[in-house]
């Protein structure tokens, strides 16, 4: 799981006490906020512990360009002319399927 905005994650955290383990950090995430988008990406984070909220968002899974939809991000996975490129960077067409979809799926933004 990837997140895009860290502050709620960094607000979340303001109260935990550092340095903390992974677990701890997970435990408390779930104390505050059960079952949250917070919480999962936190569960995602490599084991070991943390000296400070800051080197925790630092380990997050960020989604560089959370508005993509999974048609767009599975297109330019595959379909790309500049290797090395950050794949949300990469240009791509419109994914065949936004034109059977119309304008019922997922909106394209080029």
């Amino acid at each position: 799981m990837k997140i895009a905005d860290t502050r709620r994650v960094e607000r979340l955290l303001g109260d935990l006490a550092f340095p903390a383990s992974k677990e701890r950090i997970v435990e408390h995430a779930h104390a505050e906020r059960p079952l949250s988008e917070e919480e999962r990406v936190l569960s995602s984070l490599p084991l070991g512990t943390y000296g400070s909220a800051a080197e925790v968002l630092r380990s997050l899974p960020i989604d560089p360009d959370p508005d993509r939809t999974a048609a767009e991000q599975a297109y330019q996975r595959r379909h790309h002319n500049k290797p090395g490129l950050a794949e949300h960077m990469r240009d791509t067409e419109r994914p065949p399927v936004q034109d059977e979809l119309g304008d019922e799926g997922p909106h394209w933004h080029p």
